[in-house]
């Protein structure tokens, strides 16, 4: 796997759309974070393109000196449904063209009415409706997170001058993210060989590839994945993303993996495009927008604890509808019926809603492995349409350290090192039984747990019932690869061609 030296980046832009689509104007990101831990958020740094030439890196606004939530330079544009990254909403058609859409295409005429293609551009702050403020039936379409490609690359940097937050002969680590793979802002080097790593896909199981298939979106559900059954407009056995939903869980890893199997996806010449699981590089690109826009790794310090505390089962999806990127939600209805305004229990969204909280997330294409708590290794696949993980595995290389969490022999314990390598970028590398952290923004305040010895599949976010064990950073590979249990749920993904559009 390609290696490079990290901290945090990256990227935010909003441009109009032609005809097929919503394009990025062009950005390069540069986020410092602290050169031995990679937890502390530094500064954010930014150029963009203007009249084809690229500005000098500038200053973003920093969050992470307190708590505050995100600030609002940091938002979705009204007008054009852009916002950072590039990124958009949309609804996307579940069917080929028939009776059912007939009614739901009175107000507004969809984009397409392909299967698998963008039918409607959502209204950021509010799900519910189309950018025109016209609404749909949900059941008919998944909604998703839609990011057009990101590439990055990480390295260690020392300051040439004392600016922002950033301190002169201090070294850093610094991620770059942009929309392109060389990027060269005005008075700065180029930055080079940067990856579309969340945006690529092998299609050879059990290998990367980071360079031969680069799509130029990626769909990310903006909702805990529900599994479609008899009556449901798409018919049954589908995995999808839909607001006013019980999420799916009580199946493993590979059993979700057959529910996004079962989606069509669009189809045309060229790049093929397909449904999976969310995977390790997709799930890592998440956390680069949330700790970018917070201006720290402390998700639940910095928007609130989220659907974490008090609650007897997962949250129904679509009470962020209304909230915009970022935000609570006023009240959330569990799964068993009750409904909250209680801090813990109500429903959090940054980007995606319960980003933490609610269910345990799967990271498909991903596994940990080791026979001794020192020896815990990360597999980290790319492949097209995700791989079946409940079969035999071989141990995954032994540079691609997972987290030695059991040296005092305690479980559950605060991330205290990440990776500084582009490719593995933020995963956890050790812990450390501190609990001030939970409350620190310079720290993620997460819990990062993994067993002692076998395979293990990875789950994240945390869930409905656990407290400060859920935030954004939260990972946890503790349990059996084959486990299944109410706790645990699926996030789908979609990596899109131009025939999505």
């Amino acid at each position: 796997m390609p290696v490079a030296i990290v901290a945090v980046a990256i990227a935010l832009i909003a441009m109009p759309h032609d005809d097929r689509g919503p394009t990025d104007d062009g950005y390069l990101y540069a986020i410092y974070t602290d050169s031995e831990s990679n937890l502390d958020v530094i500064d954010v740094y930014e150029s963009h393109m203007v009249d084809g030439k690229a500005t000098a890196l500038s200053q973003r606004y920093r969050a992470s000196d307190g708590a505050g939530g995100i600030n609002e330079s940091w938002k979705f544009n009204v007008k054009t449904g852009k916002g950072p990254f590039g990124a958009f909403y949309a609804a996307i058609n579940l069917l080929d063209d028939g009776p059912l859409y007939d009614s739901d295409d009175a107000a507004e005429k969809r984009r397409s009415v392909s299967v698998g293609a963008v039918a409607y551009i959502l209204d950021p702050s509010d799900l519910s409706r189309t950018l025109a403020g016209h609404r749909f039936s949900p059941g008919l379409y998944n909604a998703m997170l839609v990011v057009p490609t990101v590439y990055w690359l990480s390295e260690k940097a020392v300051a040439g001058k004392t600016e922002g937050n950033l301190v002169e002969g201090t070294k850093y680590n610094v991620l770059y993210l942009s929309s392109s793979p060389s990027y060269a802002p005005q008075g700065h080097g180029e930055v080079s060989g940067m990856k579309p790593y969340a945006h690529s896909a092998s299609t050879v199981p059990g290998r990367t590839d980071f360079e031969t298939h680069v799509y130029p979106y990626l769909g990310i559900g903006v909702y805990e994945s529900y599994a479609t059954v008899v009556g449901d407009a798409a018919g049954p056995g589908k995995l999808v993303s839909q607001s006013g939903r019980v999420p799916a869980s009580d199946l493993d890893v590979d059993e979700f993996k057959d529910l996004a199997d079962a989606l069509e996806p669009a189809e045309g010449a060229g790049l093929r495009s397909d449904y999976q699981q969310w995977n390790f590089y997709q799930w890592t690109l998440y956390k680069m927008m949330c700790y970018a826009v917070m201006g720290s790794k402390n998700s639940q310090v910095m928007l609130g604890s989220g659907y974490t505390q008090g609650n007897q089962s997962c949250a129904v999806t679509g009470s962020t509808d209304a909230v915009g990127f970022a935000g609570t939600a006023e009240s959330t209805r569990s799964a068993s019926g009750a409904t909250s305004s209680e801090d813990g229990r109500t429903s959090s969204k940054l980007f995606i809603e319960n980003g933490w909280g609610s269910l345990n997330i799967f990271v498909g294409d991903a596994y940990v492995a080791g026979e001794a708590p020192s020896a815990q290794r990360l597999y980290a696949g790319n492949c097209l349409g995700g791989e079946k993980l409940l079969e035999a595995r071989g141990q995954p290389p032994t540079t691609l350290t997972w987290a030695d969490i059991f040296a005092t022999g305690e479980a559950h314990r605060v991330i205290s090192g990440t990776s500084a390598e582009s490719a593995l970028w933020d995963a956890p590398t050790s812990s450390d039984a501190n609990r001030s952290a939970y409350t620190d923004p310079r720290y993620p305040g997460d819990i990062v747990n993994a067993s002692e010895k076998g395979v293990s599949s990875i789950t994240v976010g945390g869930r409905w019932d656990n407290a400060h064990y859920a935030g954004v950073s939260f990972a946890c590979a503790g349990y059996d690869i084959a486990l299944k249990n109410e706790y645990r749920g699926a996030r789908l993904a979609y990596l899109m061609s131009e025939d999505a559009f």
